[in-house]
């Protein structure tokens, strides 16, 4: 069987949380870009939009993956690709030896390379946690004031109560 063709039409690729159980997310506002973390199942459920926190820009929660978790992404996909060509060359390897006193051989051997690597990376440290007062999303930030990120509420009035 071809490996290639196992791999199917799409790899699943995990992006784990952090030991505090968030992910990383970064603005997709080429003038912000700004880096902050948030707690997948809690907050809104099935959204697909997302408010960056620093600057309220919205868009949808795929855009909001970091440049960091993109790399990691491209990598492990490369390498999971790599990997199966690789099986696969070295299935079509042969041997056929020389017959009779004048006779030709043919030989065919992959020559296995190094395996591709996978670009580690791990979330950020961040200053401050906040749990939204309206949605329930546990997110951190940069700084103290930010905009939810599920539900866009600011979190100005929390921190002056």
């Amino acid at each position: 069987m071809s490996h290639v063709k196992s791999l199917g039409n799409s790899i699943k690729i995990p992006i784990k949380p952090d030991e505090e159980g968030y992910i990383g997310r970064e603005c997709s506002n080429p003038e912000c870009e700004g880096y902050f973390k948030i707690t997948p199942g809690t907050g809104l459920h099935n959204i697909t939009s997302c408010y960056c926190p620093y600057g309220g820009h919205f868009a949808e929660q795929k855009s909001f993956w970091t440049k960091d978790q993109i790399e990691y992404v491209k990598s492990y996909a490369l390498s999971k690709i790599m990997d199966a060509v690789r099986k696969d060359m070295k299935e079509l390897e042969f041997d056929i030896k020389p017959k009779g006193p004048f006779g030709i051989g043919f030989s065919m051997k992959f020559k296995e390379g190094s395996p591709v690597p996978v670009r580690c990376y791990r979330e950020k440290e961040l200053e401050t946690k906040i749990i939204c007062d309206n949605c329930t999303l546990r997110y951190a930030i940069y700084g103290v004031f930010a905009f939810c990120p599920d539900c866009g509420t600011h979190n100005l009035k929390t921190n002056f109560v």
